[in-house]
């Protein structure tokens, strides 16, 4: 796909809301907001930064940012409940999302922008991006947004978003790439249903809402190919933050709640059965992942046992299968110094 040319002259340009999430980001959250700040063509902006109740200098930060609306939540609720908060404080239909440790790239709003200005249809854009390590360093490493997405034209490459999100297929990068039109969205519809999950603070944010929008008829999914922001690697995102029993356990809970969410969107919209079997032994998966590293063995294996079929479709089952396998032999504290950290299940990740 060619890169979206802002030569001529695009008229009237839709006014876009940034919200920037955060928890305990003081080393980055300043760069992040900068980012947005120092767009480059862009269409008139707003930015909204949702503080998750950080008990680190985040706060200080963000408020030396006069240019940026300052949003505290009530108590420390999770990444979901942060962006509803964000999002709810936004003025403007098109809302583009930013992780507090991440990067934008100088043309990401004109890019964006211009897709929402010239298709009055698209809900969703998502995009390409690169990587940067935790001092912000370039990182060599290829995307599989630019090695699947990027080489088709735009239809191809949009009705190949709509299908990756649905299948749950890791081509598609959302995050700090994903940006949506609440109108189509149908925005207030999902907030009720996200703020109603079972347990909202340990459910990222990002996926049921692009599983939500995906699952929606007659609006389209747009990709934009350019690597419009950085990635960063760091210690408390790579690999899910699971350097202890605790964190694996809450990562593994926090997929599953996620994937819950998405198999709920799934039965709500009637998708066809094949989907919703990715994304009901998706959930399995993660609760079997739990399940190993909180020391329920029999349980894990069983969980496991019924997730094969997803695990060989995602090019995992070797892998899961070594881990599982050294799992019910050893204690979950001696599997993590063997070195088989659990990996996010964030697809994309």
């Amino acid at each position: 796909m060619a890169a979206i040319s802002l030569a001529a002259d695009p008229g009237p340009r839709a006014p876009i809301s940034v919200v920037v999430t955060c928890y305990n980001l003081e080393r980055f959250i300043g760069e992040a907001i900068e980012s947005v700040l120092a767009q480059r063509d862009a269409p008139p902006f707003e930015v909204v930064v949702v503080d998750d109740c950080s008990t680190d200098r985040s706060a200080e930060i963000i408020r030396g940012f006069g240019e940026a609306r300052y949003v505290r939540t009530p108590s420390n609720g999770g990444v979901l409940l942060a962006s509803l908060a964000g999002v709810e404080q936004a003025k403007h239909d098109v809302v583009c999302l930013l992780d507090g440790d991440d990067l934008w790239e100088p043309g990401k709003l004109a890019a964006t922008g211009a897709v929402f200005d010239t298709d009055q249809t698209a809900a969703l854009v998502t995009h390409d991006l690169c990587y940067i390590d935790e001092s912000g360093r370039p990182i060599n490493r290829r995307s599989r947004p630019g090695e699947e997405l990027t080489p088709l034209d735009p239809a191809n490459a949009a009705d190949r978003v709509r299908q990756g999100i649905l299948e749950l297929d890791d081509y598609v990068w959302l995050g700090s790439a994903l940006s949506f039109r609440r109108s189509l969205a149908r925005w207030d519809e999902f907030a009720q249903f996200a703020a109603g999950l079972p347990d909202p603070r340990n459910c990222y944010q990002d996926w049921p809402l692009a599983y939500w929008i995906a699952a929606l008829p007659d609006v389209r999914m747009t990709y934009v190919a350019e690597p419009l922001f950085r990635y960063r690697l760091h210690g408390h995102n790579y690999s899910g933050d699971a350097r202890t029993i605790e964190r694996a356990v809450r990562n593994f809970t926090r997929a599953r709640n996620t994937r819950a969410a998405m198999a709920a969107i799934a039965e709500r919209r009637s998708l066809p059965t094949h989907l919703k079997r990715i994304v009901r032994q998706s959930v399995g998966l993660a609760d079997a992942q739990a399940d190993l590293y909180a020391g329920r063995r029999l349980r894990a294996l069983a969980g496991f046992t019924r997730s094969l079929p997803l695990a060989w479709r995602d090019g995992i089952l070797a892998r899961e299968a070594v881990r599982f396998g050294i799992g019910a032999l050893i204690s979950p504290s001696a599997l993590m110094r063997l070195g088989a950290r659990p990996e996010s299940l964030a697809p994309g990740r």
